[in-house]
């Protein structure tokens, strides 16, 4: 059984066209699990999109989860190695099927100056104007908020160096289970930075999980600080055992109003790159891509 939400009756999609400027949809590999790098890159050209942001292998022994927080980074096909010369001939074959590497995803623990440079270095040489950071998990770490917060900060003083050195922009998630599940707390991680060096990616799916405030709210706050978007959907639905648990869902049948959500974040003038990670198992991850391509479609918000 799933919770859903009173909505209104579906108008019609020609109506539904989130106002404001005009953003521009990539995808982001890591929902694109069984597909190779070349394929990934025909396939995403295919569905109608117009740019990828690369997923980046994590380094060895760096994430200490127990078991994988989702079946998709297991097996991981679409990942670009920590190689600089392989992701350089990478964004070279994106840039030439017609698509743009909007930017890069590594995973960067917080004082892993070594990772912040390599990471840097592999933006660079994709030509990538940004790379995802993701704030401490607690469940990993056992220590508590306030300890991560003042370690978190104190490395963001280096990472807006690193991006500011390198050209780029660094951008914290906004994610479930860890300090910054917010826009609030994300905000206060990455205010007293340079918002031209630093900022943060607006995620819509993974509000359902935790950290949900009122849109309006939470985009006002961020500002300039919003740099980029994370496409999906969750919702939630009954335990076994009892009690309610979030789940990734298809883009039209979550908790999120997608389009309504989208015309909030161009009412504010943003015109940046929104990429879809899809992270739901209703479909295959190639028929998930071509869904939500159509999806988009009907929204009359991809062309």
């Amino acid at each position: 059984m799933r919770w859903r939400p009173a909505r209104p009756a579906p108008a019609d999609p020609a109506r539904r066209r989130a106002p404001g400027a005009a953003v521009k949809f990539s995808v982001a590999t890591i929902c694109l699990p069984t597909v190779d790098i070349p394929g990934c890159i025909a396939e995403v050209r295919a569905a109608g999109f117009g740019g990828i942001e690369w997923r980046v292998e994590p380094r060895p022994g760096s994430i200490r989860d127990p078991r994988p927080a989702h079946p998709y980074l297991v097996d991981h096909h679409a990942t670009l190695p920590l190689d600089v010369a392989t992701v350089e001939a990478v964004a070279r074959d994106t840039r030439a099927a017609g698509l743009d590497v909007i930017g890069l995803a590594p995973y960067i623990e917080v004082g892993d100056t070594e990772m912040l440079r390599l990471a840097c270095d592999l933006a660079n040489a994709a030509g990538a104007p940004q790379i995802r950071l993701q704030a401490p998990r607690i469940s990993r770490t056992g220590k508590s908020y306030s300890d991560l917060f003042e370690r978190t900060v104190a490395f963001f003083g280096e990472i807006e160096a690193a991006a500011r050195a390198a050209g780029i922009r660094a951008l914290l998630e906004i994610h479930h289970n860890t300090i910054c599940p917010s826009a609030s707390l994300a905000h206060r991680v990455v205010s007293r930075f340079d918002p031209a060096y630093v900022g943060v990616i607006y995620d819509l799916g993974n509000f359902v999980f935790e950290g949900y405030e009122a849109h309006e709210l939470a985009l006002d706050l961020l500002g300039e600080y919003l740099g980029h978007v994370h496409l999906k959907n969750a919702a939630h639905f009954r335990s076994p055992g009892g009690g309610w648990q979030a789940a990734w869902t298809p883009l039209e049948d979550g908790e999120v109003d997608v389009p309504r959500v989208l015309g909030l974040i161009r009412q504010r003038g943003y015109t940046g790159w929104v990429s879809v990670e899809d992270l739901s198992l209703d479909r295959s991850p190639l028929a998930t891509l071509r869904h939500n391509a159509a999806q988009l479609r009907e929204w009359d918000l991809l062309h």
